[in-house]
């Protein structure tokens, strides 16, 4: 029976590390799920993951050594393959049948390295994404991983509802009021929660306008919203130009990515990631963190302060929560999730989903 606190869904890809963090002959330990695994790199760069406990004496394989394509144990010097395989024991010409650890399948499809932590015969990797902006030319973007001792839904209704700006992140994202003034009404379809905001004849906000150097000219903007699922949110703004001056485009681009990977039901993983279709130049890493550890740092002080007061409360403390119409979208993600956890347990229990 599931523990009523884990309420994520195992039969699921999840982002566990960038692509570039994962270097050739390093061992990357990381907790997902509240399982504890070990990343590494194959020979041929193959990405491969392991529970980080040795079969043996339980010692962390993270703390051991890579040797080509096995695992050296750091206490007794048992080998495991990628597969899991114990394959070598030093004091003796055979492995113990039950010496085996497990093996999780991994997917590296830059600039994410995803892993499946459910039932691997239902992994396909054909499901992992693909987000071009992400990879092509014509695109600046950087990405960073954000630890948030907060449960991982916190951070995804967080996304799903932006008349949280003005009063989070008043220096930033929220300069203008109209967030807090106009909640849009989400739909849910084909398993996915969307939004869409337009903001006609409004000054940009300075995230935006202290790059593209506008003024106060006015513009349109269009919001955009999906979440993907429980490890994905994708979110694009777009700018539109009525009279585009020389050397201008009639309409800008912006991405956003907010992907969620829980480590323990009171903390996860949060990789943040933002892409644009202009000024694609040195400068824009740069650009992009400095919002982001402003205006990300204020929703994980949020965040991890909600989780706290939840945690600390007493049994008599009735901690009611009420919901209002911007938090629709919110809802439908709950209700996203709880489709997810029912199906899973449904396979588990070998009903029909």
């Amino acid at each position: 029976m599931r523990n009523p606190e884990e309420n994520y869904p195992f039969d699921h890809w999840w982002v566990i590390a960038t692509s570039e963090e994962l270097g050739q002959g390093q061992l990357l330990p990381r907790k997902v799920l509240g399982m504890d695994v070990v990343l590494f790199r194959q020979d041929d760069g193959t990405a491969a993951a392991l529970v980080d406990r040795c079969s043996h004496r339980g010692l962390p394989l993270s703390m051991g050594a890579l040797e080509g394509n096995r695992i050296t144990c750091g206490y007794h010097g048992f080998q495991f393959d990628p597969t899991g395989t114990l394959v070598a024991v030093p004091t003796q010409p055979n492995c113990p049948r039950k010496g085996s650890v497990r093996a999780f399948p991994v997917v590296d499809k830059a600039p994410y390295i995803w892993i499946w932590t459910g039932d691997p015969a239902l992994a396909n990797a054909d499901d992992v994404p693909v987000y071009p902006w992400l990879r092509e030319p014509g695109w600046a973007w950087a990405t960073e991983r954000i630890h948030v001792a907060a449960n991982y839904m916190l951070l995804k209704e967080n996304v799903l509802d932006l008349t949280h700006f003005p009063f989070a992140h008043k220096s930033t994202l929220g300069a203008i009021d109209s967030y807090a003034n106009y909640s849009p009404p989400p739909v849910l379809g084909d398993d996915r929660v969307c939004y869409r905001n337009e903001f006609l004849n409004q000054p940009l906000s300075p995230v935006y306008n202290d790059d593209l150097g506008l003024g106060d000219r006015l513009t349109d903007r269009v919001d955009e919203g999906v979440s993907v699922s429980p490890a994905v949110h994708i979110a694009k703004v777009s700018i539109r130009i009525k009279e585009p001056r020389p050397g201008e485009k009639a309409e800008y681009a912006f991405m956003f990515h907010h992907m969620t990977t829980p480590e323990t039901p009171r903390s996860h993983h949060y990789w943040w990631a933002m892409a644009r279709d202009y000024a694609v130049n040195d400068k824009a890493a740069a650009y992009f963190k400095s919002i982001a550890h402003v205006a990300f740092a204020e929703d994980k002080v949020i965040l991890e302060a909600i989780q706290k007061r939840n945690d600390e409360a007493g049994p008599g403390a009735n901690l009611q929560e009420v919901s209002v119409v911007a938090d629709r979208a919110g809802l439908m993600a709950r209700r996203q999730l709880q489709a997810l956890l029912d199906a899973e347990d449904r396979r588990r229990a070998g009903g029909t989903v």
